[in-house]
């Protein structure tokens, strides 16, 4: 090969994960890939923020954006800010699906010859999706039953939930499925839980679209999280997503998420829920600054007579 690592520099080396060089080199912009680059080699600093801002001619907030950015593929930690999580009903942790081989056809079709109730799943399917099941689908869909603990209304309210989202392949109602056994979503109320949660959360998300202006398109995960918490967790109607995006571009010249989740944190920890009650707050500063100013001058006023009469 005609290079090869300057062998002289291993002294002085800066760990770099692969999964960044395996996934992300594509995927990453130059910018971002420069911030990680810079924070890896300077993450001990507590400066590293202001050291990597003077080494790239980055602002602070392109320099946060990147290292969110990172953050969100789990290359790096947040250990100073929560990230807004998506609201959505306790729930017991994420356990890993058992792995076990579905069942062939002759064991599907002796399972439903038993089953009144799988007899039923088979016939409803069918019904629902307007065609007879294939061998491998009535296979699924035993393994889904009596090896993942799902049941038949269960099921059912799956095929429902995909047909309302118009997707009705197989694949897309066996992921839903899975999705659902993994998070112990075994029964009505859970499931009626779940989809309540993902449609308020593309609900949220359409507002910020709206309000934002960004053509139709899916969310990242880091997008939709901050969606969700605006408007199903703050309850931030569309004029004050409005307000924060409008300051956002004034000041950053760019529509940027991270800057205007800290906007939004911050009137949500005040209370604020109008864009009036954000105009009153910024009165009374502005009063306030100007009282005080108006008292430091008469003090100088009143100490040039002071010294006029002296």
């Amino acid at each position: 090969m005609r290079f090869s690592v300057n062998a002289g520099l291993f002294g002085d080396m800066t760990a770099i994960p692969s999964e960044i060089v395996d996934k992300h080199l594509k995927l990453a912009s130059g910018t971002q890939l420069k911030v990680i680059l810079a924070f890896l080699r300077n993450s001990q600093s507590e400066d590293a923020v202001e050291l990597i801002m003077k080494k790239l001619g980055l602002s602070e907030t392109e320099v946060l954006e990147a290292l969110e950015y990172w953050a969100g593929c789990h290359v790096l930690i947040d250990n100073e800010h929560e990230q807004p999580q998506p609201i959505q009903t306790e729930k017991a942790p994420v356990k890993q699906i058992e792995v076990t081989a579905k069942p062939t056809r002759e064991e599907a079709i002796r399972r439903m010859s038993e089953s009144t109730e799988l007899q039923f799943l088979f016939s409803e399917v069918q019904n629902r999706l307007g065609r007879l099941i294939t061998q491998a689908e009535m296979a699924t869909l035993v393994w889904l039953h009596d090896h993942q603990g799902l049941p038949v209304p269960v099921i059912l309210m799956s095929i429902e939930y995909a047909m309302n989202q118009e997707k009705v392949s197989f694949s897309y109602i066996e992921k839903t499925c899975i999705d659902w056994a993994n998070n112990d979503i075994n029964t009505l109320e859970k499931a009626e839980q779940r989809i309540n949660a993902l449609f308020l959360s593309k609900t949220a998300w359409k507002i910020v679209e709206s309000a934002f202006g960004i053509p139709h398109r899916k969310p990242s995960a880091r997008e939709e999280k901050y969606a969700d918490t605006w408007v199903n967790q703050y309850a931030f109607q569309k004029d004050m997503l409005i307000l924060a995006y409008n300051i956002c571009i004034d000041a950053t010249s760019k529509l940027s998420f991270a800057y205007i989740n800290k906007i939004l944190e911050k009137w949500h920890k005040a209370g604020y829920q109008k864009p009036e009650d954000v105009e009153a707050a910024e009165q009374k500063q502005q009063e306030k600054k100007a009282k005080k100013q108006s008292s430091y001058d008469m003090n100088k006023i009143r100490a040039k007579f002071n010294n006029f009469d002296d």
